[in-house]
């Protein structure tokens, strides 16, 4: 596959920096992985039978969402609302936001949350929470 522009890159990830989120408290964090050996790691962490295996190692750029817990929906560390923690809401709507952006500018998406969580912080370093 061809490599993503730079400028393409940047632009679907101010779309997904802009999104909106609860008291605008942005609660992400975002990793981008061209490294092919991290992206065949990570694509080892996806469950058995999985059809995005192929999109994981061919795909000339992953970006990996990573939502704060215990921000969104919080006000001075105490939950605020009857839904608890806001955050898969919040990056649900970044998550929109990149891929439109990305659509906009001729470019792929493909969304994979069923993978090893646990296994895919580990080869990203991710530190708890």
């Amino acid at each position: 596959m061809d490599a993503v522009p730079e400028e393409k890159l940047q632009a679907v990830l101010e779309a997904f920096r802009c999104a909106p989120s609860w008291a605008n408290t942005q609660c992400w964090e975002v990793v981008v992985v061209r490294d092919p050996k991290l992206k065949s790691e990570l694509a080892g962490t996806l469950r058995r039978g999985n059809p995005a295996l192929s999109s994981m190692t061919e795909a000339p750029v992953i970006i990996v969402l990573c939502a704060l817990r215990g921000v969104s929906g919080y006000h001075r560390d105490e939950v605020t609302t009857d839904k608890g923690d806001w955050f898969m809401f919040d990056v649900g709507l970044a998550m929109q936001n990149l891929c439109l952006a990305a659509h906009g500018l001729g470019l792929g998406t493909v969304i994979i949350g069923l993978f090893d969580h646990q296994k895919a912080a580990l080869i990203l370093a991710f530190p708890k929470g």
